[in-house]
């Protein structure tokens, strides 16, 4: 085994060892909150999750993908309609998510140059509408054909 796949094992480990005691955290939350999963919230709920995984021992990627993933299981046990239920695991599939978690620490360290992250979140949004477009289309039978 190659010191690089051990240290993705090892990495994996340790995501999985704060999983659960992340993912509790971040239910209890937004119970004592009152948060409702929407696609409104969603912004709220990483923010959360972001806090919540900074007090765990990872750093780095391995924060970035703890909150992705308490994140989609917060989603996918949601009473969130499933149309609506898709939009937000679909961002978390294109990146969205983790792009939004990427301008937060990028923020917090100074690094943001405000301009310039106004160009990067209009790509963003207009991708993935771009996508989501797509995607309708061609689930979507044209009634003219």
């Amino acid at each position: 085994m190659s010191t690089e796949s051990k240290r993705q094992e090892v990495s994996n480990i340790l995501v999985a060892a704060a999983y659960d005691a992340a993912l509790i955290k971040l239910q209890s939350t937004l119970k004592e909150r009152n948060i409702e999963v929407s696609s409104k919230s969603i912004t709220e709920i990483v923010k959360i999750a972001m806090e919540i995984v900074e007090a765990t021992k990872l750093k780095g990627a391995d924060q970035k993908s703890l909150v992705e993933k308490i994140v989609r299981k917060i989603v996918k046990e949601s009473p969130l309609e499933e149309s609506k239920k898709s939009i937000v695991i679909s961002m978390l599939d294109e990146g969205i998510v983790g792009d939004v978690i990427d301008l937060v620490v990028a923020a917090t360290r100074g690094e943001v140059n405000i301009n310039t992250v106004e160009k990067v979140a209009t790509g963003c949004c207009l991708a993935f509408l771009k996508s989501r477009k797509a995607k309708n289309a061609k689930l979507t039978p044209n009634p003219l054909h």
